[in-house]
């Protein structure tokens, strides 16, 4: 079976930290069977760009290749250090009505779980801490060294955001073993607290006060951050909607008003930077769910009703009658074509 997608924007980053190495993105890419249009992205090129999802596999698969071709251990981890929030834009007005780190925690959870499918963050409340625990439905990912400190480090990028790196965490627990004690005084020093290996679970543990604490310093950390990636990257309104498009629809959101709020601006000023470039909010909308809609009917991992909850239709007959008004045929065809094709590749002799 296929392994699910997450965000190509994942990435976002990846080149210039291979590139800085002395690597070749490219080449890192195609060893992993990742399409080359996805290193045209990272070289800042989107408008180029078809592929707005990878599998999840690879994205992994990729980070360990790194790690071994360019020894560079800790690529993961600089990966997620240097990722934006950009992830949690299409949460900026659910999180402004949450009162502490336990409600804005559910809304996080709930969303990843649908952005990254088959992705489980659970939250263990034991006497004085609480615990955090993260599983994926890939046994031999979950096993890796850079899955684990990928996930590791995104989710301590995000606790900083909302305490600051000076609220203490208890201890961070892998699953994996550790003997270099080099390496495991540098994991103590970027998490900023005692780290344990070959332990049952994956999860980070703090004191159950965490769960109390305001939230306003995370609101504040995302509009930051999301304003400064919006304003860093070189890219045109277009290329900024998609992207916040293509995280938004996990989330449901797939109105002008919310999109506009995500990217901190009005909703009369969003459509007039767009018609300045020729198009409407409405088309990038239809341009993302198809771009999205046609990478995922490749994907057995999803069925149809999942593939209409993703692109943030209520229910699939929606989904049928608009990838209908934009290919002339049904994703139940599409898919079944697939299948049919697929099923041909692995009988042939």
């Amino acid at each position: 079976m296929d392994a699910p997608y997450i965000n190509a924007s994942f990435l976002r980053g990846f080149s210039a930290l291979v590139i800085a190495k002395g690597g070749n993105p490219l080449s890192l890419y195609e060893s992993v069977g990742l399409d080359k249009e996805i290193f045209i992205e990272e070289s800042l090129q989107p408008e180029k760009v078809k592929s707005l999802l990878i599998p999840f596999d690879k994205f992994v698969y990729l980070l360990e290749t790194t790690a071994k071709e360019l020894n560079y251990p800790d690529v993961a981890i600089q990966l997620a250090r240097q990722q934006d929030m950009m992830i949690l834009a299409p949460l900026g007005p659910m999180l402004n009505r949450c009162n502490n780190v336990a409600e804005a925690l559910t809304t996080i959870i709930k969303y990843l779980k649908i952005l990254v499918s088959g992705y489980q963050v659970e939250v263990i409340n034991q006497h004085d801490c609480v615990t955090l625990t993260f599983n994926v439905d890939l046994p031999h990912i979950q096993e890796m060294v850079q899955y684990q400190d990928y996930a590791m480090a995104s989710a301590m990028n995000i606790i900083f955001g909302m305490l600051g790196k000076s609220y203490p965490i208890r201890g961070c627990y892998f699953l994996r073993s550790e003997r270099d004690q080099h390496r495991i005084s540098e994991y103590a020093r970027y998490f900023g607290c005692p780290v344990a290996f070959n332990c049952r679970s994956l999860s980070i543990t703090a004191d159950q006060s965490i769960l109390l604490e305001d939230v306003n310093s995370l609101i504040k950390q995302i509009n930051t951050r999301v304003n400064k990636a919006l304003s860093s990257y070189s890219q045109t309104i277009v290329e900024k909607v998609t992207q916040v498009i293509s995280f938004s629809l996990a989330n449901g959101t797939t109105n002008i008003q919310d999109i506009a709020s995500s990217m901190h601006c009005s909703q009369r000023t969003l459509q007039r930077k767009l018609q300045e470039h020729n198009t409407s909010f409405s088309a990038l909308l239809d341009s993302v769910r198809f771009n999205m809609a046609n990478q995922y009917l490749k994907n057995t991992y999803y069925r149809l009703t999942d593939i209409a909850m993703l692109l943030g239709y209520s229910n699939l007959s929606s989904f049928s009658r608009s990838y209908h008004r934009w290919s002339g045929v049904y994703p139940k065809e599409v898919q079944k074509r697939m299948k049919n094709a697929a099923d041909s590749k692995t009988n042939k002799p």
